[in-house]
C-alpha cells in the first residue's frame, strides 16, 4: 500500500472539512470520491443516510471482524492475503487508523477507540483489481457479519448491461429568469457479477440524454463519485466503476420555459414517473397514466406513472401555467437539490400501486431501522432470479414506500418539513 499517498489524501480531505465545516457523513462521501490507494478507483459504496445520527462517546473501545470475498453468481470466494485499511474521517482530522492482511479464509479484524469529533465516521476498505471497496460506516461498538463484509468483484470494460429499474423526472415551476429546473433520479442496476469500468479516459459506463436546451447541470444525490460525471454534448455521462447491485444517480439542470417539452426514454425502464409542478400539466406517451396530484413541502405536483416502458418511447410534457415562482421558492428547490434532493426524491418514489390502491403504512421508525428494512427488501428481490412483472411492480411499490419514509425522516431531522 502507498502509505504516503494515503496519508496525503486524508490530509487534503481534513483540510477541506475544516474550510467548509461539512458533516462527517458528507466527508465520508467525499473520501469515496478520492483514490484510497493509488491508483485505485472507487466502486459505488453503500452510502450512509444523509443527516443520519451516529454520535459516538469519546474513547469508546470498538471492534470490527469481517471478511473480504469475491462475488460470484452462486457463492462468494474468500480473498486471501489482501490488505484491509481501517479509516477514521471527521471534521477535526481524517486518517487511516490501522491496516492488516486477510487470513486464509479472507477474514480480518481490528480493535480501535473512538476519539475527537463525536460525528466522525469509521469504516474499512480494500482494493481489488484496482478498485477500492468500502464497508458501511461502523456505528456499533462491535461490528461483524454483513456490515463488516467487503464484497469485491472482477472488472471489465466490456458491454455489461446497466438496467434502469426506475426513472423519475421532476419539472419545477418557472423561475424568475424564465428557466425551469429539471431533476432526474435514476435507480440503476448491474445484475452481473463483475464491476463495469470505463474504457480509457473518455469511456463511459452509462449515459443519459438531457432535455433540449439544458444548461447549468449539476450532480445530486448519488452512489457514485460526482467527479466521475461529465455533462457534455447534451448528455450526462457516468465514468465511475459500477459494481454489481442497485445504485442511485440523480442530477439537475435548467431548461428554457416552454409550454411543451419532450424527451426519449433511452433504454427499457421498469418504472417511469413524471412530476409536474403545474396543476394543469400533462405528460403523455410511454404508457403514462395520471395518478392525480401529490403534495410535498407545500408544493403540489401532477403525477404520471408508467411501467415496463420500452426503449425509444417518447414522452411529451405540457405545462401551460405561466406564473413564475418567487426567487425564494427557486432557492428552496436548489437547497433541496444541494442537500441530496431529500424531499423531491422522497416525493418521486411515492407509492406506485396500480390504480392507486391504498397501502397500510408502517409505523414511524428510525432511519437506521428503515434502511435495514430497505436492504432486506432489496436482498429478497435480488434472490429471485426470474421475477414476474407483478413481482417487480410489488417490489418497487414497497421500495418506494420505504424510501419515502426514509426521506421524510431525514427531512424532519434536518428541519426541512
Amino acid at each position: 500500500m502507498t502509505a504516503h499517498r494515503l496519508g496525503r489524501t486524508h490530509s487534503r480531505l481534513a483540510a477541506r472539512q475544516r474550510r467548509t465545516r461539512r458533516s462527517a457523513v458528507a466527508a465520508w462521501v467525499a473520501l469515496v470520491a478520492l483514490p484510497c490507494v493509488a491508483p485505485a478507483q472507487t466502486a459505488s459504496p453503500r452510502t450512509p443516510s444523509v443527516g443520519s445520527a451516529h454520535t459516538t462517546p469519546p474513547s469508546e473501545a470498538r471492534s470490527v471482524r469481517g471478511r473480504v470475498v469475491r462475488g460470484a453468481r452462486t457463492s462468494a470466494r474468500p480473498v486471501v492475503n489482501t490488505w484491509v485499511v481501517l479509516h477514521r474521517v471527521g471534521t477535526d482530522r481524517a486518517a487511516p487508523l490501522d491496516s492488516t492482511r486477510t487470513d486464509g479464509a479472507g477474514r480480518f479484524a481490528f480493535r480501535y477507540r473512538t476519539s475527537g469529533d463525536p460525528d466522525a465516521v469509521y469504516f474499512a476498505s480494500s482494493v481489488y483489481a484496482g478498485i477500492a471497496y468500502f464497508t458501511p460506516p461502523l456505528t456499533a461498538r462491535d461490528v461483524s457479519g454483513a456490515d463488516a463484509e467487503l464484497v469485491v468483484h472482477d472488472t471489465t470494460s466490456g458491454p455489461v448491461p446497466v438496467h434502469t429499474r426506475a426513472r423519475h423526472v421532476v419539472f419545477s415551476a418557472p423561475g424568475e429568469e424564465k428557466r425551469r429546473i429539471i431533476l432526474e433520479v435514476y435507480e440503476l442496476s448491474n445484475d452481473s457479477t463483475v464491476t463495469r469500468v470505463a474504457a480509457g479516459d473518455t469511456g463511459v459506463v452509462w449515459e443519459a440524454v438531457l432535455l433540449d436546451g439544458a444548461r447549468n447541470a449539476r450532480v445530486g444525490q448519488t452512489d457514485f463519485s460526482g467527479g466521475a460525471v461529465r455533462f457534455e454534448e447534451g448528455r450526462a455521462r457516468l465514468a465511475a466503476p459500477f459494481a454489481p447491485g442497485l445504485k442511485q444517480f440523480s442530477f439537475s439542470y435548467e431548461v428554457p420555459v416552454e409550454t411543451e417539452h419532450a424527451f426519449i426514454v433511452d433504454g427499457p425502464t421498469d418504472v417511469l414517473e413524471v412530476l409536474l409542478e403545474d396543476a394543469l400539466g400533462r405528460a403523455e406517451g410511454a404508457g403514462l397514466t395520471s395518478t392525480g396530484a401529490t403534495t410535498s413541502g407545500g408544493r403540489t405536483f401532477a403525477r404520471f406513472v408508467a411501467q415496463d416502458v420500452p426503449a425509444g418511447a417518447v414522452v411529451r410534457v405540457s405545462v401551460p401555467g405561466a406564473g413564475a415562482v418567487s426567487g425564494n421558492q427557486v432557492r428552496v428547490l436548489l437547497t433541496m437539490i444541494a442537500l441530496g434532493a431529500v424531499l423531491l426524491i422522497g416525493l418521486a418514489r411515492t407509492m406506485m400501486a396500480r390504480g392507486g390502491r391504498p397501502r397500510r403504512r408502517r409505523p414511524a421508525e428510525g432511519i437506521a431501522e428503515l434502511r435495514a428494512a430497505l436492504e432486506a427488501l432489496d436482498a429478497a428481490f435480488a434472490a429471485n432470479a426470474n421475477p414476474t412483472a407483478d413481482e417487480r411492480a410489488d417490489h418497487w411499490q414497497a421500495r418506494a414506500h420505504l424510501t419515502k419514509q426514509i426521506s421524510d425522516a431525514v427531512a424532519r431531522e434536518q428541519g426541512l418539513s
